[in-house]
């Protein structure tokens, strides 16, 4: 499944973040439901994904002698076939890395790059006017895929069995099937119109037009078929068979990718973006991710507030992470975006000075609404040149008072919290018995990418 254009989306010594979040399963091949269990603890090493089967692709790689790299590697291919609609190598990623002996941490930006021919006019119709779901359904929402060559990159450099083993949970899921989950069953319904309306999808995902339910097995011989041309040799997703494969298809359908897009794809190898949160270091990837920047601004604003003594899902501890993060967002739209392309301000915003000065726009007894949080304006922004250490006396904690929801309502409280689990980006993390750790969000953007 082929990603959108236009779409960028633990703790150890030090604290290793993405802004993507996971459902924290381990479990054997024969588990046949991605569900909530028990938390669960390991002294060794711990491989984390949103279903059983990525996990134990994953754990397999580490019974085999195999490092936190080759198991994030594993494990990302296993949920390319298990998982479809949320990542696959039809798209891209970030990779956080971090090396124990070494005590140095890395960030691998995989993420899809726009083919050449694409502009900024791709999505208008003559008139001017944005044409519905040009961005997000069909071939011209493609965009040159990035998950292939990112995981070759960071397993060359750093793995240590053969890239061949690392595929071969993938090619066995592909190959022999796996039990549709529940989770699996709502994503079609999800994308069910995309899914039918192109003849390749609905061959694949659906029977004859019927949706997958739980408990069926779904087959994919040729995406088993591709992932063992990858084992044999990775180049071949773009420059050899697999790229002529998608050049011709693109071509035939409208499409923009050419060879030439597939054959100039490389992944870039990025600083990671690190600051101090009262007694940690926390490291997060950078532009043109946005979920590192995001992050530390939060936390910036959160600051010292004692959310622990609030309670778990207190209203005051809610109100302040949500106003926080809108602050975070209204930055976003105005300062995030490629660094290859525009100067993002990243200092400036994870600054604990900026981030008290935000922290004063919060009202601890009203909801702002997201359109009336504004972000910075860039005279203002520029005072924060100098990043500053976040110490406990930078900020002053965020205290109820006696207007606080809690005072006007003891007994206020969220009543049965539901939890989410956004189908159209996956993330996982691992981390081994020496103590390396790999950080991995990828995608294909929207539920089950361009649908094609």
């Amino acid at each position: 499944m082929k990603v959108n254009i236009f779409s960028r989306c633990k703790r150890l010594s030090l604290v290793v973040f993405h802004l993507c979040f996971s459902v924290s399963l381990i479990a054997s091949e024969q588990q046949t439901q991605a569900a909530f269990v028990q938390p669960l603890r390991s002294k060794r090493a711990m491989v984390v994904s949103a279903h059983p089967l990525g996990s134990e692709a994953g754990l397999e790689m580490l019974r085999k002698g195999g490092n936190a790299v080759d198991a994030a590697v594993a494990t990302a291919f296993a949920i390319s076939v298990v998982e479809p609609f949320s990542a696959g190598i039809g798209g891209g990623g970030f990779l956080l890395m971090y090396q124990a002996n070494k005590g140095e941490m890395r960030a691998l930006d995989f993420r899809e790059r726009a083919p050449l021919k694409a502009n900024r006019n791709l999505y208008l119709d003559a008139q001017g006017k944005v044409r519905p779901k040009a961005s997000v359904d069909g071939y011209l929402s493609v965009a040159v895929p990035g998950t292939v060559a990112g995981l070759y990159q960071v397993h060359r450099q750093y793995g240590k069995l053969p890239w061949a083993a690392v595929v071969t949970p993938a090619i066995r899921y592909a190959q022999n099937g796996f039990i549709v989950s529940d989770r699996f069953v709502e994503a079609t319904e999800r994308r069910k119109e995309a899914l039918l309306q192109h003849p390749a999808a609905r061959q694949i995902f659906t029977r004859n037009g019927a949706l997958y339910q739980p408990g069926d097995r779904l087959i994919q011989r040729d995406l088993a078929q591709t992932l063992r041309a990858i084992a044999r040799n990775p180049n071949n997703f773009y420059t050899g068979g697999i790229a002529k494969a998608i050049a011709t298809d693109m071509a035939k359908n409208g499409g923009l990718i050419t060879l030439e897009d597939l054959k100039s794809y490389k992944p870039i190898w990025r600083t990671p973006i690190c600051d101090n949160f009262r007694s940690y270091r926390v490291c997060s990837m950078p532009p043109p991710s946005s979920g590192g920047v995001h992050l530390l601004q939060i936390l910036n604003i959160i600051g010292d507030t004692d959310l622990k003594s609030l309670g778990w899902h207190h209203p005051d501890a809610l109100h302040l992470m949500v106003e926080a993060m809108k602050i975070a967002y209204a930055d976003r739209s105005e300062y995030l975006g490629d660094p290859d392309f525009v100067k993002v301000p990243v200092q400036q915003l994870i600054s604990p000075a900026y981030a008290a000065q935000r922290r004063q726009e919060i009202t601890i007894n009203r909801a702002k609404p997201s359109t009336e949080v504004k972000p910075v304006d860039r005279e203002t922004l520029q005072r924060f040149t100098q990043p500053v250490p976040a110490l406990r006396s930078q900020t002053e904690p965020f205290v109820p008072t006696l207007a606080s929801l809690r005072d006007i309502n003891p007994q206020s409280k969220i009543q049965n919290p539901k939890s989410y689990e956004s189908p159209d980006t996956t993330h996982l993390t691992v981390v081994d018995a020496q103590r390396n750790a790999v950080s991995l969000t990828f995608t294909v953007n929207y539920g089950f990418g361009s649908g094609v």
